[in-house]
C-alpha cells in the first residue's frame, strides 16, 4: 500500500513541474495566409504568405536578446516530382503587431532560404526583450511575413498546375541560440502555365581549334630573360543573349611533370576581344577570374570572339630554376550571364 502511494506522488510532481516550465516559456505559432501564383518571370512578392505569433504568460517572465529564425524542413517540390530551388526564394518580415521593427533593431531585411534543415535569422539578438513584469500576464508579438520570389527564365520550365510545397519551421531561440519554441507552417506556391514566361537564353563557350591544346614554349635563354608567349587568335568563341562574364580558372594550384611541379601562376593570360580594344591579363589561378565581359540582351545569341594570349614575365626565377621538362594542367573557361 505504502508503495502504491509512494509512486502516484511521484507521478504527480513530475507533472507539475512539466507543466510549469512550459506554460513559463514564450510560445510560437505558425500559419500560412495567403496562397501564391506565379503568372510571369518577373521577380514577385508575396504580402503575407505566413503569419507569427509569439506568446508569453506568466508573470516576472523576462528573455532578452530573443532570435527568430526560419527552416525549410524539406526540398521545395510537387507532385510531378519538380523542385523550385530555395535559393530563389527570400522571406521578409513586413509588418509587427505588439512593437516595432525600430525596438527589436532588426527585421526588415528581406532575408534568403538556406538548405533545408538549416536555419536562416529573420531577427538577430532582438533589442526588444520578451518580458512580463510583476503586474503583467500576457504578452503577444505577430509578424507578418512576405515571401519574395525571384523572376528569371529559369521559371519557365518550373511552370505546372501543380502547386509546390514550402514547408517551413519557424524557431523562437533565446539569448544563447538555443531554441525556446518552434511551429511549422506550410504554403503552396503556383507556378501557373497560363502565364507569360521569358524564354531561357542559349549560351556556349567553346575553345578552338589548336588553342584547345595551349602550348608555351621556352627554348632559349632570351625566353627566359625575356619572357616567353604565344597567341591564338580567335582562339575563344563566345555566345549568348544577354550579357556575360568569361572566367577561368585551372583545375589544380600547380602545373606538373610527374613529381615535379611548378606554380600555375608562372603564366599569365590576356584574353582581349576579336573586335574593340579592350583586354584583360590575370596570372593564371586555381580560383576562377573575370576575364572579360560583353554582350547585350538582344532577340537570338550572337556569337563573340577573343584572342588568347598566354606569356611568362621577364627574370621569373621560378622558371629559371626549374628542373627541364614538360609541364601541363588543365585550364577551364566559363561563360557567367550578367
Amino acid at each position: 500500500m505504502n508503495k502504491h502511494f509512494f509512486s502516484v506522488a511521484v507521478t504527480f510532481v513530475l507533472l507539475l513541474g512539466f507543466a510549469v516550465n512550459a506554460w513559463a516559456q514564450p510560445r510560437l505559432t505558425a500559419s500560412n495566409q495567403q496562397y501564391m501564383e506565379v503568372r510571369s518571370s518577373q521577380t514577385q512578392t508575396f504580402g503575407n504568405a505566413f503569419q507569427i505569433q509569439i506568446t508569453l504568460e506568466g508573470n516576472n517572465r523576462n528573455y532578452p536578446n530573443w532570435s527568430l529564425g526560419t527552416i525549410l524542413n524539406q526540398p521545395i517540390t510537387n507532385s510531378e516530382g519538380k523542385t523550385l530551388p530555395y535559393g530563389k526564394i527570400k522571406l521578409k518580415l513586413s509588418a509587427v503587431n505588439g512593437t516595432t521593427f525600430q525596438q527589436i533593431g532588426s527585421g526588415t531585411t528581406a532575408v534568403p532560404l538556406s538548405a533545408p534543415g538549416n536555419t536562416a535569422l529573420l531577427i538577430n539578438s532582438s533589442n526588444y526583450a520578451l518580458k512580463n513584469d510583476n503586474s503583467q500576464f500576457y504578452t503577444q508579438i505577430i509578424f507578418t511575413v512576405d515571401v519574395i520570389l525571384e523572376g528569371g527564365s529559369y521559371l519557365d520550365a518550373l511552370k505546372t498546375w501543380q502547386a509546390y510545397s514550402i514547408n517551413l519551421a519557424f524557431t523562437l531561440l533565446d539569448n544563447r541560440g538555443a531554441e525556446i519554441s518552434r511551429s511549422s507552417a506550410t504554403n503552396g506556391i503556383q507556378i501557373r502555365p497560363d502565364g507569360s514566361y521569358t524564354t531561357p537564353a542559349s549560351y556556349g563557350i567553346q575553345v578552338q581549334n589548336d588553342a584547345k591544346s595551349g602550348l608555351l614554349e621556352l627554348k632559349t635563354m632570351n625566353d627566359y630573360v625575356n619572357g616567353a608567349s604565344v597567341t591564338y587568335t580567335n582562339g575563344l568563341t563566345v555566345t549568348a543573349a544577354t550579357p556575360y562574364a568569361i572566367q577561368v580558372r585551372s583545375s589544380s594550384a600547380n602545373f606538373s611533370a610527374g613529381s615535379k611541379t611548378l606554380p600555375v601562376s608562372i603564366v599569365n593570360l590576356q584574353l582581349s576581344a576579336a573586335t574593340g580594344s579592350s583586354s584583360i591579363t590575370v596570372p593564371l589561378a586555381e580560383t576562377a577570374q573575370t576575364v572579360g565581359q560583353g554582350g547585350s540582351t538582344t532577340s537570338s545569341a550572337v556569337s563573340y570572339k577573343y584572342h588568347i594570349r598566354y606569356f611568362t614575365k621577364a627574370n621569373d626565377s621560378r622558371l629559371i630554376n626549374a628542373v627541364p621538362d614538360t609541364y601541363s594542367g588543365i585550364l577551364i573557361y566559363e561563360i557567367i550571364p550578367q
